[in-house]
């Protein structure tokens, strides 16, 4: 079996699922142990200090290099990298400099004074340390004859934190892509699906037995049955196939669904439609977001002999298109069953088309049903 490449294998490890807050102290506190263990060991051995004297002067490295990790990538980063500032962050660098500077300056004094070092190496630089002042340390000569011994003491965490950085940065994109990628194959087939069912086969076969039925009485309204589902077919096959329509086109279209289902009805039938499209213009909507509400309000309302009823109200105002729905449903019918496959695909279409910028609340009230949908137009 083939093996993943490195940066799948990235993209699909979760890492922000475990780099807690308790996982990330834990990493940095084995950091700071193992690299500090390792330059006590080191000065213990090589440079034959005495155990206690290799442990000052590891601690020393310790606390210098402490302060000037976290002060730089947990103040100065955030405050200047971050807000693209990048001036700001290489003058925030060389104030670290100094500061580990001045550290390194006081530590070693006091080394010095507590401490009877005796190697040859060590002892020059504690004595040159105690005879120089602080305006010798923050001078540009000194600045840059410690800019390698500053290099080389923090270089090591300095690498392994962008290291980590940029772990954790693609680990994010390739997550980020990733999820693009999914999202958008599934909002293909939403749409794909959406179309395909779209028209409805029995809204078709119920008006086109209604123009027959009209036809053979010579009814005058036959021709404009046929013009209304003419109408809604080409906006449906044609003019819906883009990602936004003209909220007035859409709001038509509605108008006409509502027209043709109410030739099934008598006129006692309680169908309520208030659509008003004042302030439609100039306002663009994904096309057929509404549609499956109504259709779903006809298919399980108006059940009830003399007690069904429909309320449609949609409006748009001030950027914000209004739309909501209420009908009887029979008592068996259960929300999880009302509308199916085609309301799941209705609140994935708003998710993906109009994130953070929508609300709907979908209601069973036992004998009746609600919808409420608010969608941010701009």
């Amino acid at each position: 079996m083939p093996t993943k490449p490195f940066l799948e294998k990235v993209a699909t490890f979760d890492l922000e699922r475990y780099y807690t807050p308790r996982v990330r102290f834990f990493c940095h506190l084995l950091m700071w142990v193992a690299f500090t263990t390792l330059l006590q060991f080191n000065l213990f051995l090589d440079a034959v200090l005495p155990f206690y004297q290799a442990f000052a002067f590891a601690m020393r490295s310790l606390l210098c290099n402490l302060a000037v990790f976290y002060l730089f990538f947990y103040v100065a980063v955030p405050n200047t990298l971050m807000k693209n500032r990048p001036i700001a962050a290489f003058l925030s660098f060389i104030g670290c400099i100094y500061i580990w500077m001045i550290m390194n300056h006081y530590l070693l004094i006091f080394i010095a004074r507590h401490f009877d070092v005796q190697a040859p190496y060590y002892t020059r630089g504690l004595q040159a340390n105690i005879q120089n002042s602080l305006w010798y340390i923050l001078s540009p000569q000194n600045f840059f004859v410690s800019l390698v011994p500053v290099f080389y003491s923090i270089s090591p965490f300095f690498f392994t934190k962008i290291v980590f950085s940029i772990t954790r940065f693609y680990s994010k994109l390739f997550s980020w892509e990733r999820k693009a990628v999914n999202l958008e194959v599934e909002k293909l087939n939403l749409e794909k699906d959406f179309l395909k069912s779209q028209l409805n086969p029995h809204f078709l076969f119920n008006t086109l037995n209604n123009i027959y039925g009209l036809s053979l009485i010579k009814d005058d309204q036959a021709p404009r049955v046929v013009a209304h589902l003419s109408e809604m077919m080409r906006y449906t096959l044609y003019e819906s196939n883009v990602e936004k329509v003209p909220v007035g086109k859409e709001l038509q279209h509605l108008k006409n669904y509502v027209m043709l289902e109410k030739m099934r009805y008598n006129d006692n039938a309680r169908i309520d439609c208030n659509i008003d499209d004042t302030n439609a213009n100039h306002h663009f909507i994904a096309p057929l977001l509404t549609f499956t509400f109504v259709e779903n309000g006809f298919k399980y309302g108006l059940k009830k002999k003399n007690r069904g009823f429909l309320n449609i109200n949609i409006s748009v105002d001030d950027n914000i298109f209004y739309f909501s729905i209420v009908n009887d449903k029979e008592e068996k019918v259960h929300g999880e069953q009302f509308g199916g496959i085609g309301i799941e695909n209705a609140k994935k279409r708003l998710d993906l088309l109009y994130p953070g910028k929508h609300t709907l609340d979908i209601e069973d009230r036992g004998g009746s049903f609600s919808v409420k949908m608010t969608i941010n137009l701009n």
